[in-house]
């Protein structure tokens, strides 16, 4: 199955148990680490997704930042600040995309979202492909969302080693080749309801897709994220306070000849507010992604043409874009 046929699917699922792995695991030492390792790969082997407990609960930083982002998003559309930071239609700038800008990742749908993204903090502004910054004018904000940059950030590379030790290469093959961050991106999200009524198929909180990258964090102040397992279920992730849930992404399905299969998920709409924190760990610029013929299981031929992130996304995010903008011309109801 292509990439980008995955996830068109019906109604809301159920709460599904998720595989669940305390940071103290993750980050742990020798035997420790070991057994965390084959944990994160029986879960990404199984359900296809799971979470890390016992970071977001004891952080100062994770608080600040979603009280910045309630800052932030409170502000009404027309405020200065918000559209001095306004990116739509740039393609050479990060800040903050407007409700209903999101791209549609499936055909006919409508994203009601607000969003305001960050690439990774200390980049010369005079590098090649550089995606700039624009911050608010928000006291505290730029410093406490890269602080949680870094917070997510080693979480992120600690699952990239665990899944490189559990499969058998060196623990470095993934967070090695992800290390620079060029491409990935953390994106604060808003979603700011709708009233009780009856679904709308089209006016959704994000459609179904799969992320671009190679893995995903994300966390949650409300209910609303869906994922599809390997079966095609759709399951209802349950909210915690303490939870980082981790997607699989398609530059990881690539590399592992579809053995590990990129994590179908959606947002649906809801009546109250939600807010997310994602960060996506994309793969370094330079590194052409293939089947890596260490993880291609005996008798199996390579099934993915060799690639590099930035045209896959690039490819991916036009599509989406196309799909949003051929909507709009339709006269689309908002609701």
């Amino acid at each position: 199955m292509q990439d980008q046929d995955r996830g068109a699917a019906p109604a809301a699922g159920r709460f599904v148990q998720v595989p669940r792995l305390d940071v103290r695991e993750l980050l742990a030492e020798a035997a420790g680490r070991e057994r965390a390792a084959r944990r994160v790969l029986d879960a990404c082997r199984g359900s296809g997704f799971f979470c890390v407990d016992g970071f977001l609960r004891h952080s100062g930083t994770h608080a600040r930042l979603l009280q910045a982002m309630r800052e932030f998003f409170d502000l009404p559309a027309s405020d200065p600040r918000k559209q001095a930071v306004d990116v739509t239609g740039q393609a050479d700038t990060r800040g903050w995309m407007p409700l209903f800008r999101e791209p549609a990742y499936q055909p006919g749908t409508l994203a009601r979202v607000e969003s305001f993204d960050v690439g990774r903090p200390r980049r010369a502004s005079n590098d090649a492909g550089y995606l700039a910054n624009r911050w608010p004018r928000i006291p505290g904000f730029r410093s406490v969302v890269e602080e949680a940059w870094h917070q997510f950030t080693d979480i992120g590379m600690a699952v990239l080693e665990a899944l490189g030790l559990a499969l058998g290469s060196e623990p470095s093959f993934f967070a090695g080749r992800c290390r620079s961050q060029d491409l990935s991106t953390m994106r604060l999200l808003h979603y700011p309801g709708v009233r009780p009524g009856r679904p709308d198929d089209a006016n959704v909180g994000i459609a179904a897709h799969t992320d671009f990258e190679c893995i995903t964090l994300i966390s949650q102040t409300a209910p609303g994220l869906e994922l599809q397992d390997r079966d095609g279920t759709w399951h209802d992730v349950p909210v915690g306070p303490d939870s980082i849930v981790v997607l699989l992404g398609d530059m990881l399905e690539r590399w592992t000849n579809g053995a590990l299969r990129a994590t179908g998920h959606r947002v649906r709409n809801q009546p109250g507010q939600r807010y997310s924190v994602v960060l996506f760990f994309a793969v370094d610029d330079a590194v052409v992604v293939q089947p890596e013929q260490s993880l291609i299981n005996p008798g199996d031929t390579p099934r993915y043409a060799p690639l590099r992130q930035r045209d896959h996304s690039r490819a991916r995010l036009a599509e989406a874009e196309k799909n949003r903008d051929e909507y709009a011309r339709t006269g689309y109801g908002i609701t």
